[in-house]
């Protein structure tokens, strides 16, 4: 049944301004709790919204559900997982046009993942990208052959030229003339579809000797969110080259001898990144003036850990992730539209959107704005609620052209730069603003909480060892702490004292002035005096 406007921002509305348990009554606008004890170092993270899965088409709806069954990783990041998947292998294959933005946009995607080591993103990816695995490894077995044919191709070509420019009995115009017909051979095109861990510079290069879509996939977000490539000097060329490639796929390269360009070309970046690494990035000053952080769709699972139970699976049988790896294969099987005369340039078919369709998007993203003024619910993560509607538009377009990837054929869109005969419908649109809406509270939920500054963690992580290990009421010292607490949180004399300050004036811990603890003596102690009541 057709979902209109009015049904699917009504939904989207109950779904961000009021709490699960009091839908129906009368509320204010109140995106997240505010309310905090006095005595918590860092408040819990409010309940993370549910990722709206029956928003998904159905094969993908499925493959979220196979991927928590075996995984037993958290719903959210399934989805996640499954939703990059999808972007990686349809960003290439169209562009979507929505009257509200100036031209036509890509349908690449930047998400974030945040998780804590071992919340099993690397085996979520690992099945949702089986198909583009062994589209690698197909395509590396014809580069080979290719290289191979290539480096013959050149030998000789040397071989003529030098024989040309030796040529005695030519004069100037012959010898020009002779040099201009011959052809220099192309390289093969670079098989990576993932890229790992690049800096800019390095995926530039793949940019411009490789695919025309490629996508950066890693568990561990840490090289490329807080490597050499975001240090002082390469900071501002990084998230300036980053924003360009999202914005319209293009990439500039100036070195003293050359300056290159390079256009029709996406990318697609789905990250996971522990909260440290993930506060350093989203709370960069530089990548928030630049609008960086804004782009990324950044979410937050609650935890799995502790809660799998250890069972026999086999995920390489069960029809609902073969039927996801079969369609990412369809996709990947329609070839990317590369312009003619180029070799690795696109000229994606555009997908435009039907009249009811546009009508949802522009009454989303008038939504959107009205609510992002001062003192309004999305003011806070105003970079990323200035951005959704746009990632909204691409999300529709992943979800249309997965579904229907052979209509994306070059020969039947009708050549390069021409308008597809499917479109973006409202029931899609729909489904899109749901999955968007998820984000946007995420970022909510997740902007400026002291969870994800790393020192407050770590006064978090010593306070709950105080009470798991030393017991209320019972004393410490610094010199037992510094010995017997879990690694993670050793550190030097003057950042443990720091750390022990700020639990005495949040109450966790009371001085003792000099005690014994088990026979022994002890200038300076501390009682443990049990959590925030």
């Amino acid at each position: 049944m057709p979902v209109t406007a009015a049904e699917a921002l009504g939904r989207i509305h109950r779904e961000t301004f009021i709490p699960r348990g009091d839908r129906g009554a009368p509320r204010g606008p109140s995106a997240i709790p505010t309310e905090r004890d006095r005595l918590e170092i860092a408040p819990a993270l409010s309940a993370a919204p549910p990722f709206p899965i029956e928003a998904l088409p159905p094969v993908m709806r499925s493959a979220v559900e196979a991927l928590e069954q075996h995984v037993q990783a958290p719903r959210s990041l399934c989805a996640h997982s499954v939703l990059s998947a999808a972007m990686l292998v349809s960003q290439g294959l169209a562009d979507i046009k929505v009257e509200g933005l100036p031209a036509a946009v890509p349908l690449s995607l930047f998400m974030l993942a945040i998780a804590v080591s071992g919340e099993r993103k690397s085996a979520c990816d690992t099945l949702a990208l089986r198909a583009v695995a062994a589209e690698e490894a197909r395509l590396r077995i014809e580069y080979e052959e290719e290289d191979r044919r290539f480096k013959a191709a050149w030998a000789a070509y040397e071989a003529e030229k030098k024989a040309v420019e030796r040529d005695n009995k030519l004069d100037r115009a012959g010898r020009e003339s002779r040099l201009l017909a011959l052809r220099e051979p192309v390289p093969p095109v670079n098989p990576i579809i993932r890229a790992e861990e690049p800096n800019l510079e390095g995926l530039i290069n793949l940019l411009r000797s490789g695919r025309a879509s490629v996508g950066v996939f890693t568990s561990e977000a840490g090289q490329f969110l807080g490597g050499h490539g975001m240090g002082p000097e390469a900071r501002t060329r990084t998230v300036t080259g980053l924003s360009k490639l999202w914005d319209n796929g293009s990439a500039q390269r100036v070195r003293a001898a050359e300056a290159q360009t390079y256009v029709g070309r996406r990318v697609g970046i789905s990250l996971a990144a522990q909260p440290r690494i993930a506060s350093t990035f989203i709370g960069d000053e530089l990548a928030n003036d630049q609008g960086i952080v804004g782009r990324f769709l950044v979410m937050y699972p609650e935890s799995r850990i502790g809660f799998r139970v250890f069972r026999a699976t086999n995920p390489g049988t069960d029809r609902r992730i073969l039927d996801f790896q079969d369609q990412c294969r369809r996709c990947l099987d329609v070839g990317l539209p590369i312009r003619e005369g180029t070799r690795n340039e696109l000229a994606p078919p555009v997908l435009n959107l039907t009249p009811e369709a546009w009508t949802l998007f522009r009454q989303f993203g008038q939504s959107i704005e009205d609510e992002n003024g001062p003192g309004k619910v999305w003011r806070p993560v105003s970079s990323a609620a200035g951005k959704i509607a746009e990632n909204v538009a691409r999300i529709a377009g992943i979800l249309t052209i997965f579904e229907n990837p052979d209509a994306a054929r070059p020969s039947r869109a009708g050549g390069a730069d021409r308008s597809l005969d499917i479109a973006v419908t409202a029931e899609t649109m729909a489904a899109a603003i749901a999955i968007g809406t998820f984000y946007l509270r995420e970022a909510l939920r997740l902007t400026g909480h002291a969870i994800l500054d790393p020192e407050i963690r770590a006064q978090n992580d010593l306070a709950d060892w105080l009470i798991e290990k030393v017991k209320p009421g019972n004393l410490t010292s610094p010199s037992l702490i510094q010995k017997l607490t879990a690694s993670h949180l050793r550190s030097d004399a003057a950042t443990l004292r720091k750390r022990l300050e700020a639990l005495v004036s949040f109450g966790r811990l009371e001085p003792a002035g000099r005690q014994e603890i088990d026979g022994k003596a002890y200038r300076e102690t501390y009682r443990v005096t049990g959590e925030a009541a």
